[in-house]
């Protein structure tokens, strides 16, 4: 799926928001079913990735970190209605692999695709009060595998799906679910696919300082 932006995300402005709008720091802090203003979120994450590496075989693989996210100001502050522009700036997440040994996680910086999203209305409850909106990420990914060792990217994008009561999300679920992404070599882009990532479950955790 293609999502509309309304906000890029220039440098100058990525600074002022980090400088001057306050985030969120502990659930405590976070004010259910209200459209906050933009801002950085450091947030804990947890991804449960199962890869398949042709011809070595497949692993599902706990991969623990964080990630960072960029907020434009909302749409408006209707939670019914408002839609927030996002765009993930870093993400570093590490497991171990029983097959494939250490994986490191990251963004893909060098793809020329931008790992960002949106949260928008999106459940069958839309026009209730307190629905939960949907949060969607279209993620461009690296996972170094040193052990294999291989480095691997998606071209496609890894599309992260959450419902969310609240922004930032502190303590939502969700992911990918079942997909069949290839997974190309860093140093071969142009080659066939040397991985498949085959699921993606995620949960956000707690404000990192």
């Amino acid at each position: 799926m293609s999502l509309a932006y309304d906000h890029d995300f220039s440098p100058e402005e990525s600074e002022q928001e980090t400088a001057l709008i306050p985030s969120p720091k502990t659930l405590s802090d976070v004010r259910v079913l209200s459209m906050p203003e933009g801002g950085i979120d450091r947030l804990s994450f947890i991804a449960w990735d199962t890869i398949e590496v042709l011809g070595v075989g497949e692993d599902t693989v706990e991969l623990r970190g964080h990630y960072i996210i960029e907020r434009a100001n909302p749409t408006s502050d209707d939670w019914v209605s408002a839609s927030v522009d996002i765009a993930m700036r870093e993400l570093n997440l590490t497991g171990v692999s029983a097959k494939f040994g250490p994986i490191h996680a990251s963004v893909n910086h060098d793809i020329g695709k931008p790992s960002r999203g949106q949260v928008r209305p999106g459940t069958v409850h839309d026009k209730i009060v307190d629905s939960p909106k949907m949060c969607e990420m279209q993620a461009y990914t690296r996972f170094e595998l040193s052990a294999v060792p291989v480095t691997v990217f998606n071209k496609e994008a890894i599309v992260l799906r959450h419902q969310i009561s609240h922004i930032p999300p502190i303590g939502q679920g969700g992911g990918t679910g079942l997909v069949a992404i290839d997974l190309y070599r860093v140093d071969d882009p142009d080659g066939p696919p040397v991985a498949v990532l085959r699921q993606v479950r995620t949960h956000i955790g707690s404000w990192l300082r």
